[in-house]
């Protein structure tokens, strides 16, 4: 593919996309990791992902809101 676009790809850089995009979409972790070819959710978890503040705030804010804010 890099030589019909004469385009050089950084493939470390599209694994961690590819996983934190699906992350991002709320892909479940475990199906991410199957998909990138890992034996464990670690690897996952910590090479490729990492979960953004807005969604980690979104999902704090989801789960008090969900509880009754109590």
């Amino acid at each position: 593919m890099e030589d019909d676009l004469d385009v050089k790809f950084d493939f470390r850089m599209c694994c961690r996309t590819f996983g934190q995009r699906y992350l991002d979409s709320d892909v479940d972790i475990e199906s991410v990791s199957v998909l990138m070819g890992h034996a464990s959710t670690k690897t996952t978890e910590g090479f490729y992902s990492r979960k953004r503040l807005n969604k980690a705030i979104d999902n704090a804010r989801n789960s008090w809101l969900s509880s009754g804010g109590q």
